[in-house]
């Protein structure tokens, strides 16, 4: 206390002071007649104390307010100058108690919105979720978009291994191999909208199998009518799964944290082109030794695998947060609550059996996404 303040004066209000009033000092709430000092960890227990049986809700005073404008001190736990862990606002009773106290991370800006998430989950808890979705979730995708890119690009090196002189092709003809799978990839990439009619896990699935049975069934035939319609049909199973990666993705991701689990599927598709190459050598040299052709033995071998990991994906690929089987009950709260203000999420969850038509007829109208066809068509 300053030395050149005196005692007990009488201010101008008429009332008498004990001693001067530090600012520094911990203050008082006052509530029906009562003064109750808050001190340290007893904050929380003295307003339950005091806390009548009416739902109204109490204003809270700040406690030990300091200097509000000294955001870079080192010491600050709250991440808010020398603020309490009580920060101002209300506190609103709920069953037979109040809830915690809103405690802040250093450097953390306080908003409506954080304030919200703090009293919902910790920061740790939506960090763990989303640590377990990284791992489960993303990996596991890029597995199947790397079968994916395997089974449309390993034409090129069957071609290598005798498709083109076993089927007796001309190079128009294989030409039309590359292109017969783009002309139905594009055209089919409005089936992404079925990932709101379709649950996700039999959706996904349901490509999966599609895309590994038809090129597996390419070391079988034995014209260029047979192949070009495998292709076509290849691409329209693939274009039914690519497209809609990043919108399955956002099912159980902020719109923040998309773009970069995008990316890590997406790069499954060079770090497939690193290893395809070596792995038809080796299936071709095996095949020559073997029975059948080694192009027809590389279709088989790459693309039979996806058959097997539809079964898995039946299994593994959860329809929503709160369908993931690897996560505790605690944890799919969290993972749904922390997407609560991601409007697209809420509308697929509204209208899962329901298509906006009006938003696809705008689509169709934007000229910008002919374009983006076209250039994917003609690389």
């Amino acid at each position: 206390m300053p030395d050149d303040i005196e005692s007990s004066p009488t201010a101008s209000d008429g009332k008498q002071h004990d001693e001067y009033e530090d600012p520094f000092t911990p203050r008082t709430v006052a509530k029906e007649g009562q003064d109750i000092e808050l001190d340290g960890d007893s904050e929380f227990d003295a307003l339950v104390e005091n806390q009548d049986s009416s739902s109204e809700s109490y204003p809270l005073q700040e406690i030990s307010r300091r200097a509000n404008d000294d955001d870079d001190d080192d010491d600050n736990d709250y991440g808010y100058g020398h603020l309490s862990p009580l920060s101002q606002g209300t506190f609103k009773e709920e069953g037979k108690g109040f809830q915690k106290p809103v405690r802040f991370e250093k450097g953390r800006r306080k908003t409506d919105s954080t304030v919200e998430s703090y009293m919902l989950y910790t920061p740790d808890e939506e960090r763990r979720v989303i640590r377990k979705f990284d791992r489960r979730l993303v990996l596991f995708m890029a597995l199947l978009y790397m079968l994916s890119f395997l089974d449309r690009s390993n034409i090129g090196n069957a071609r290598i291994a005798g498709l083109e002189r076993d089927l007796q092709l001309q190079a128009s003809q294989y030409e039309w191999l590359l292109t017969a799978f783009y002309i139905t990839y594009v055209s089919f990439e409005w089936m992404t909208l079925l990932y709101r009619v379709v649950p996700a896990h039999v959706y996904i699935s349901i490509c999966v199998l599609f895309w590994g049975l038809i090129a597996s069934l390419q070391s079988v035939v034995t014209s260029f009518t047979g192949m070009v319609i495998l292709r076509a049909f290849l691409g329209l199973s693939e274009a039914a799964f690519s497209p809609g990666v990043p919108f399955y993705l956002s099912f159980f991701y902020k719109r923040d944290e998309l773009a970069f689990r995008t990316g890590l599927v997406v790069s499954a598709a060079p770090l497939a082109s690193s290893f395809a190459g070596s792995l038809a050598w080796l299936i071709t040299r095996l095949g020559m030794y073997g029975p059948i052709a080694p192009w027809r033995l590389l279709f088989l071998v790459e693309g039979f695998p996806s058959v097997i990991v539809a079964v898995f994906a039946w299994m593994l690929v959860p329809d929503s947060p709160a369908h993931a089987r690897y996560l505790t009950s605690r944890e799919k709260d969290v993972a749904e609550l922390r997407l609560r203000d991601e409007k697209d999420v809420q509308d697929v969850k509204a209208e899962r059996k329901g298509i906006k038509w009006r938003e696809v007829l705008e689509t169709l109208g934007d000229p910008f996404c002919y374009l983006t066809a076209v250039s994917r068509t003609f690389p």
